[in-house]
């Protein structure tokens, strides 16, 4: 058979089978067997299940470690301290006491103020990283570590500011009319304070009287946060026309400015409350609700809750402090040569107010209260003049920080350029209105390192 095998494939001439056939046989033999085993691997292979996609990832990649930082954020509630705050994210009292010895220099956190915010970072490992508290809408806290320690800054918060056109027209009050205008009481305030020195806005208003304002919003990521400065504005009140414009000189002082150029800055404000009723005005012979009988009333009364801040009229020093019979808790602020103020039935005097003390316009010197003879809670406001009581309704004041006259033609072009802006707004029908200086929404200013928004 071999025979016939070799001579098919032709090599019968050249291959001696005869001679070699055992040979022959034997590398048949392991070829065979070399053909054996590579079937038995192959069916093994088959016979066993490849790893699972699962299992090769386990097995190929160690766990990766934790590397997220967590942020927290919240507002301070009533009664809070730092301590209640950290503590509620396991962070340690000696900690806590650390933070407020850095801080102390700038600010002390033992003072926090309910509905105010407050944002922390924290490490992988449970490391604080930073806190920031907002000490206002103007400026914020900020705690971070650093390689020497803990650092403390204080930092102001980031706006985009944009102009708008307002104007509005009394019915009842102020502050309706704001709220008509989708406007906040603090842009009523902002308004009282401006024009503080020329009209009583506890007395003075009257319905039909109208208003146009330029006044800087401050935004946060497109959202309205709070009112910047007010930048001109006309009041129309009783039929007279009273304006304020905001003027800044080469030297960088700043001040309001009616259309002639004089500072509205008198020596002594309007009222030395904000948006009360006078409930009694100045006269010579009144009768008195508690006595029962007539006799001078050198003051106005304004009716206010218990409570209310009353400011001081102008600077000056504190001449007394105290209890003054039927005045109950009273103070008296001599300003200079000239003038001095009175205040009476106050509930109590505010921080650092006492005999001797210095006091500035505007600073807030005690609050309203009912002591001493009445009947219900009041100011009882006087103004002498070199010693003779006078009515503070009438008097007349002198602007304290005249325009210099190398800066009247700046002034000059500025108050033009605001004028042609209030222009812009109607009366004719007592309309109310707000236009928007530039684009009619703010662009959104890259994100802050902290929001002010409640």
């Amino acid at each position: 058979m071999l025979k016939k095998f070799f001579a098919a494939l032709g090599l019968k001439n050249s291959w001696n089978y005869r001679k070699n056939r055992s040979l022959l046989l034997i590398n048949i033999a392991f070829l065979a067997l070399a053909l054996c085993a590579g079937v038995s691997h192959y069916s093994s292979r088959a016979g066993t299940p490849p790893p699972s996609p699962d299992m090769a990832v386990t097995m190929q990649l160690p766990p990766t470690p934790q590397t997220t930082i967590e942020r927290f954020e919240g507002q301070i509630k009533r009664n809070m301290t730092l301590s209640d705050v950290l503590s509620a994210y396991d962070l340690s009292h000696e900690l806590i006491h650390q933070l407020v010895v850095v801080t102390k220099p700038i600010y002390n956190l033992r003072t926090l103020i309910a509905g105010n915010r407050f944002e922390l970072e924290k490490l992988p490992d449970g490391t604080l990283k930073t806190f920031t508290y907002a000490v206002d809408l103007d400026k914020y806290v900020e705690v971070s570590l650093t390689e020497q320690g803990y650092k403390a800054a204080m930092k102001p918060f980031e706006y985009e500011a944009q102009q708008a056109l307002i104007s509005g027209t009394i019915q009842s009050s102020l502050f309706q009319t704001m709220n008509e205008l989708n406007e906040r009481d603090q842009l009523a305030l902002d308004m009282a304070d401006t024009f503080s020195y020329d009209i009583d806005f506890n007395s003075e208003l009257r319905s039909g009287d109208h208003f146009k304002v330029a006044v800087e919003k401050q935004y946060q990521d497109g959202e309205f946060v709070k009112y910047g400065k007010i930048l001109a504005a006309e009041f129309s009140n009783k039929g007279k026309v009273y304006s304020a414009f905001y003027f800044t000189d080469p030297q960088g002082r700043s001040e309001y400015y009616d259309a002639r150029g004089r500072a509205l800055k008198r020596d002594l404000l309007k009222s030395p409350v904000k948006f009360s009723r006078v409930s009694s005005r100045f006269s010579r012979r009144r009768f008195h609700p508690v006595l029962g009988i007539f006799r001078p009333h050198l003051g106005i009364d304004y009716a206010a809750p218990v409570g209310t801040p009353v400011y001081a009229a102008g600077s000056g020093r504190v001449q007394f402090a105290g209890w003054n019979r039927g005045f109950g808790k009273y103070v008296q602020i001599n300003h200079g040569s000239e003038y001095t103020t009175t205040y009476g039935h106050l509930s109590k005097y505010a921080a650092g107010v006492r005999t001797g003390a210095t006091v500035k316009q505007g600073q807030v010197i005690g609050y309203v209260g009912a002591t001493g003879l009445v009947t219900g809670p009041h100011l009882d406001y006087r103004i002498a003049r070199r010693g003779v009581f006078v009515n503070p309704l009438s008097v007349k004041f002198q602007p304290t920080v005249p325009l210099r006259a190398e800066h009247y033609t700046a002034f000059e072009a500025k108050k033009r350029e605001w004028q042609e802006q209030l222009a812009r707004l109607d009366f004719s029908k007592f309309s109310q209105q707000v236009v928007a200086l530039g684009p009619s929404l703010p662009q959104a200013s890259p994100q802050p390192p902290f929001d002010a928004r409640n």
